[in-house]
């Protein structure tokens, strides 16, 4: 079984999660998120309605880039582990499943490249 451009595909992967969370400012946003969500849980948020409503479409976008690069980066941590276990037992059906996983979790990352073309206030 050829790995190479298997572990080839998981590194550039991981180098363009890790660019996303750079340009999205993903710890930034992350810390936000904590503070948004325990902003809702306050029963207080609903006496102003607007700002609850507003707390709420900004709690929806922060998780869509959060969940987004934290996903991609379980995902490729899992199959580096999962490609090392089926080449140890040399597991081919494990491998082309992994190089199927791959392309999905590309095309992951591919629409939060894509979105972060339009994340600037006025793009939503």
């Amino acid at each position: 079984i050829e790995t190479n451009p298997i572990l080839a595909q998981i590194a550039d992967l991981k180098g363009r999660v890790e660019s996303l969370g750079g340009i999205f400012d993903y710890a930034t946003k992350r810390e936000r998120l904590e503070e948004v969500s325990r902003e809702l849980e306050s029963p207080n948020v609903w006496d102003d309605p607007p700002r609850a409503q507003e707390l709420g479409r900004e709690r929806a976008r922060l998780e869509t880039i959060v969940s987004g690069i934290d996903t991609l980066t379980a995902g490729l941590a899992d199959a580096g582990d999962l490609l090392e276990m089926a080449v140890a037992d040399d597991d081919e059906s494990t491998v082309l499943s992994i190089v199927s996983d791959l392309g999905k979790l590309d095309a992951q990352v591919s629409k939060l490249e894509f979105q972060r073309m339009f994340s600037g206030k006025m793009d939503s």
